[in-house]
């Protein structure tokens, strides 16, 4: 048996996969766990308990209720491992619609207690997706304590959510782009807009976006930043949520353009005030050189094309608008999940599938003029 410590206390391999974690809590009492797996989560079981043990809230595995065991989920594993944008959403979820079941005992938790609180939040006329956002993170979290042999089984697999329909994304036809550009370019965030209409970048990645990784020489930008507001934190700059979004994407001529008179417009602040320019590294920027909200731009967005009286559309739909012009031009999808940074061409596909019948049609005319008879 190899035994390895660990500061408050210590791992002991059993047999292969399987190994004995052994920790005191603060009152001086022994406690074993048998975890199976590898080393790492063995390790990763001990480092929660000894985290909850210096706040103060360990109970030991017996005495454990939901609500503990998920707040202690979000402080070890959902921070260290999602960006804070996604951890603020997931204790949003938890903190709102898991209050009648965070008394009871996480080893008794039932399918049977989880079942009501979706039936109530129908009648409160929630969301589809409200509902199901709530069903995966509690999936996520009790799938974890699965693996940390905390639990035996994810009740969560007995639990039914209700279906979420996707509905067809929203772009503007190409009149209204016509119109719209013009408008977008003399608005105060027109270069946010025209950007995130020319790469199809998300609005936090756009916000994000440092002249360090933009080579206008080359024509390509990196996506390896992302800025976004954070209840309690103000703006914290983070990393794309998964390793597909970490991107680097192609520049046309009237985007590298854009970015050029952006520079340029800087490079004018900067002169004109001085020292209270503020040298944040940022691409879109305030005129002070402090970087842009993107939920404030967002919101800026939407009243915009409310008072021009172009067709609703969020600012997220700049993104959508820019997929389906290139899936309407033909361009390989492959090519186009990789822009977008999509996690794979199947979401790039179901997403924009009201592109795929004229690219049916347009499939049909290739062949036919190749091979129909002459």
């Amino acid at each position: 048996m190899a035994k390895r410590s660990y500061g408050s206390g210590n791992i002991i391999e059993r047999s292969p996969g399987v190994f004995l974690i052994r920790y005191r809590d603060n009152n001086g009492k022994r406690h074993n766990e048998t975890i199976k797996g590898n080393r790492k989560r063995a390790e990763a079981v001990l480092t929660q308990h000894r985290v909850a043990l210096e706040g103060g809230m360990f109970t030991g595995k017996k005495n454990l209720t939901v609500g503990l065991y998920l707040q202690d989920w979000l402080d070890t594993y959902a921070v260290p491992n999602c960006s804070a944008k996604t951890v603020q959403a997931y204790r949003q979820t938890i903190n709102r619609y898991t209050v009648d079941i965070s008394h009871l005992q996480l080893q008794k938790l039932e399918a049977t207690d989880i079942q009501p609180i979706y039936a109530d939040m129908s009648k409160q006329k929630l969301s589809n997706n409200t509902i199901d956002s709530l069903h995966k993170v509690l999936h996520i979290a009790l799938n974890t304590a699965v693996k940390q042999g905390v639990l035996k089984r994810n009740v969560m697999a007995a639990v039914i959510a209700p279906k979420v329909v996707s509905k067809q994304v929203e772009v503007w036809d190409p009149e209204t782009r016509s119109k719209a550009i013009e408008v977008l370019k003399d608005s105060r965030f027109g270069d946010f807009y025209l950007l995130a209409l020319l790469t199809g970048m998300r609005k936090g990645e756009l916000a994000g976006l440092k002249w360090a990784n933009v080579d206008l020489e080359r024509g390509r930008l990196q996506v390896v930043n992302t800025l976004q507001r954070i209840s309690g934190r103000g703006l914290v700059l983070g990393v794309p949520k998964t390793e597909r979004s970490r991107r680097s994407i192609a520049l046309s001529d009237a985007a590298v353009g854009l970015l050029h008179e952006v520079r340029g417009k800087q490079t004018i602040q900067k002169a004109e005030i001085s020292d209270a320019w503020t040298q944040s590294g940022f691409v879109l920027t305030h005129p002070d050189g402090m970087p842009l909200d993107s939920e404030v731009v967002s919101k800026a967005f939407t009243k915009l094309v409310k008072e021009a009286g172009f067709p609703d559309l969020t600012m997220h739909g700049l993104r959508h608008t820019h997929a389906t012009i290139l899936l309407e031009q033909g361009i390989n999808p492959k090519v186009v999940s990789e822009r977008l940074g999509h996690a794979s061409v199947a979401t790039t596909m179901d997403i924009y599938s009201h592109v795929l019948p004229d690219m049916q049609e347009k499939a049909a005319l290739a062949i036919d003029t190749v091979l129909a008879p002459k």
